[in-house]
């Protein structure tokens, strides 16, 4: 997630030459659209997943006995996946305010 999030401000960065100024992919060409729409699709992906099948499944290994041993890796998931959206924060203002909206 962190590295398409990332690719996708550099490639925006030299194809546009500068950060959008207006919301939306008009004027892009259509292989900053293309990693766009893919970046944004596998973001909310990721995060449809870490929010509800991510805590379903924990749930389920905590109240199996066997599956037990798998829990500190939904929490190292759930780690990481804080980690990555305080470093999606660091991004410059211009590209996030893009990205947001």
């Amino acid at each position: 997630m962190l590295v398409l999030f990332y690719s996708l401000a550099i490639h925006m960065r030299y194809s546009l030459g500068a950060w959008p100024i207006s919301i939306g992919n008009q004027g892009f060409p259509p292989a900053l659209i293309v990693h766009g729409e893919l970046a944004w699709r596998f973001f909310w992906a990721f995060t449809f997943a870490s929010i509800f099948i991510g805590p379903a499944a924990f749930l389920i290994c905590l109240l199996v006995a066997r599956w037990r041993r798998f829990v500190r890796y939904f929490v190292l998931y759930a780690l990481l996946y804080a980690v990555c959206w305080g470093l999606m924060l660091l991004a410059p203002a211009s590209f996030l305010n893009w990205w947001w909206d």
